[in-house]
């Protein structure tokens, strides 16, 4: 959620919520019937605290007409969770859950490379088609491929490979039958 918010005095997050509620009310055309009086369904004071955009609490779907004396008592108390709301919370939490684990990848890859345990690939480390062709297992797997009628898992356990490595053999001979 956005610290900005949860910065703001709460007087003035406030402030700001009410004044898009009321411009909101006008957008939409809403009259307040004598007696009722405006209420969010999510409270102002939660939000504040969550750091929700003060549009989000004043979005017509979050208001409510409920008479003045239900307002009081309900005070600061939420039964319901509006939909939006509930689909923005879990929208911006799994942003924050992909960015951390990306940010903490990056730290523990930094940390190693200031330590001169990571160093990367080596330049030239890279095989050539050619190169992985040549290897016995994998000549291994080519005959078995030509002469047929073995499925990859088959192949995989006689030869003692994983199922994938026979799939990429296979690949790489179609490409070397096509020339590309």
């Amino acid at each position: 959620m956005e610290d900005k918010y949860r910065d703001m005095s709460p007087k003035k997050y406030r402030e700001l919520v009410d004044k898009i509620t009321k411009s909101n009310l006008k957008y939409y055309g809403s009259e307040v019937d004598e007696g009722l009086t405006v209420d969010h369904i999510f409270p102002v004071s939660v939000s504040r605290s969550m750091g929700l955009p003060p549009e989000l609490v004043a979005d017509m779907r979050n208001l409510q007409f409920i008479p003045l004396k239900e307002n009081i008592r309900k005070g600061y108390k939420c039964e319901t969770i509006p939909l939006f709301i509930q689909h923005y919370i879990l929208e911006v939490s799994r942003d924050i859950v992909i960015l951390t684990r990306k940010q903490r990848i990056k730290r523990g890859i930094d940390r190693a490379k200031n330590k001169g345990v990571y160093k990367g690939r080596k330049v030239g480390s890279t095989e050539t088609i050619e190169q992985f062709l040549e290897k016995p297992k994998i000549k291994e797997i080519v005959k078995l491929l030509k002469d047929g009628g073995i499925t990859n898992v088959e192949i995989s356990r006689r030869v003692g490979v994983h199922h994938n490595t026979v799939t990429k053999v296979r690949k790489y001979l179609k490409l070397n039958e096509t020339g590309d």
